[in-house]
């Protein structure tokens, strides 16, 4: 017995001395868990660019907004999933979501960065509308505590009037004060300066209040007038210098459209119903969005989910997409922000004096202007009984559309709040019997496997994957 116990005695001094350095022992200097939250936020634009407005939004969004085609390899414009793809897209925005809430978190602590904190609720505000604009009703209070594998879904509504107040939040923590490297170099990435990213954060709570504007007009009115009516506390993007977007640095960090092309794939074409409306509108950014055909110098588009068809005789995006050795991102323009104005004007709402016309003008304007329009030419356009101001809404929903060039994400969301242009289903869809491109995505297979009892509940009345149940927002009737 003696033995035995002195056996066991020298078992544990040996462990003990083992394991006395083992937190150290097992830690990867390599993989620091505390990142400077400049680095973290460079490296979520750089994903949420590459997801929002990469090959994928072209194969699926854009396509169900009508604006750019599949012309080989047609199965997502066809509706037909890749549960890969869309497990992917779901991964990446909620690992970006909470890594800026670990900045949110760190920036929050006495001696925090006020800008990069606003910074992060703003990016994690835009991740989150991307999410629930995509899925309707998803986890959002619940997600991203690593104490809960099986987090609830929020109600749209709920994620929107939320996402409304994180914004006014961050707009006042901003410190206009600081001069001091405000914002570090990851920050940089789409603007150098803290008033920049402010006029941001402001113009992306009137596109939310904007979106909910035909369901929740009381509280959409509400921060619209907020913001309009007092510019020096909120201020907004102005003119085309605000532009939000990330200029790709090149080299192995080219924009993923032009990196498939350098890379041999050559799978996209434009529109054909986006094309058309061009053609019949005679606008000057048909040459700018598209180039003509190689067959025979026509701008032609392609039919969404149609049948094979000779490339060549497809005109492909233009010079400013297509040729662009790095390419670019495209978050916000500012001619939209004038459109979410003139639509409020068009309500009767506040808008500091603004008129629907002249808003709408500025936004047609600002969008030629962007898209490298001579001004004379933008004169000779507006002066045109299609696209002169008449005192229709709906010429507000057409503008809007055709500035929202290679954003399909943010196009698809409006055409299904304001069925302008009205769009047809793809004509190869493998689900027939709808008479709309798709009210949502598709939820990942990977929620039903994991997250199964709130999953199957946020899939009640969702019909063929894509449709049934509508986004919250989306008031249309006779849609299917």
């Amino acid at each position: 017995m003696k033995t035995k116990i002195f056996s066991l005695l020298i078992i544990f001094v040996f462990l003990g001395s083992c394991t006395k350095d083992w937190e150290e022992m097992n830690t990867d200097p390599d993989r620091p868990i505390d990142a400077p939250s400049t680095n973290v936020i460079a490296d979520v634009i750089r994903a949420v660019s590459a997801t929002v407005f990469g090959v994928g939004d072209m194969d699926e969004m854009a396509g169900y907004a009508g604006q750019i085609a599949k012309i080989q390899y047609i199965d997502e414009a066809k509706y037909k999933f890749r549960e890969g793809t869309i497990d992917n897209n779901w991964l990446t925005l909620y690992l970006r979501a909470n890594d800026l809430k670990v900045v949110i978190d760190k920036e929050s602590k006495s001696g925090g960065n006020k800008n990069l904190l606003a910074i992060a609720i703003t990016l994690r505000c835009y991740i989150f509308q991307v999410i629930t604009d995509w899925w309707g009703d998803v986890p959002y209070s619940q997600s991203c505590d690593p104490a809960n594998l099986s987090p609830g879904y929020d109600s749209q509504q709920t994620i929107y009037t939320d996402l409304l107040a994180k914004l006014k939040e961050a707009n006042s923590t901003y410190d206009n004060n600081t001069t001091l490297n405000p914002l570090g170099t990851g920050a940089n990435l789409m603007f150098n300066s803290v008033a920049r990213w402010k006029k941001f954060t402001n113009s992306l709570r009137l596109r939310v209040a904007i979106r909910i504007s035909k369901v929740a007009p009381v509280v959409a009115r509400q921060h619209i007038e907020e913001i309009l009516g007092d510019p020096t506390t909120y201020p907004i993007m102005v003119d085309n210098t605000d532009n939000a977007l990330l200029n790709w640095p090149g080299g192995s960090w080219k924009e993923p459209y032009r990196a498939n092309i350098d890379a041999g794939r050559d799978d996209h074409g434009m529109g054909e119903q986006y094309v058309n409306e061009l053609i019949a509108y005679a606008d000057p950014r048909l040459p700018i969005y598209a180039k003509p055909a190689t067959s025979d110098g026509a701008y032609r588009g392609y039919v969404v989910g149609g049948p094979n068809v000779s490339i060549n005789t497809i005109s492909r995006l233009g010079a400013r997409y297509r040729d662009n050795l790095t390419g670019f991102s495209m978050w916000m323009r500012v001619a939209e922000v004038k459109f979410y104005i003139a639509e409020a004007a068009f309500n009767g709402w506040s808008t500091n004096g603004v008129t629907a016309q002249a808003a709408y003008e500025s936004g047609v304007n600002l969008s030629c202007l962007e898209a490298g329009v001579a001004p004379a030419a933008i004169t000779t356009y507006m002066a045109q009984p299609i696209v002169a101001w008449d005192g229709s809404v709906n010429k507000i929903y057409m503008q809007k559309w055709f500035c929202l060039m290679k954003m399909g994400a943010e196009a698809w969301a409006e055409t299904r709040r304001t069925d302008v242009p009205v769009l047809p289903m793809a004509i190869q869809s493998v689900f027939p019997g709808h008479n709309r491109p798709p009210f949502r995505y598709k939820y990942p297979q990977s929620e039903e496997n994991l997250n199964t009892d709130n999953a199957l509940a946020a899939k009640a009345g969702i019909s063929d994957n894509f449709w049934g149940k509508k986004m919250w927002w989306d008031t249309r009737t006779g849609v299917n």
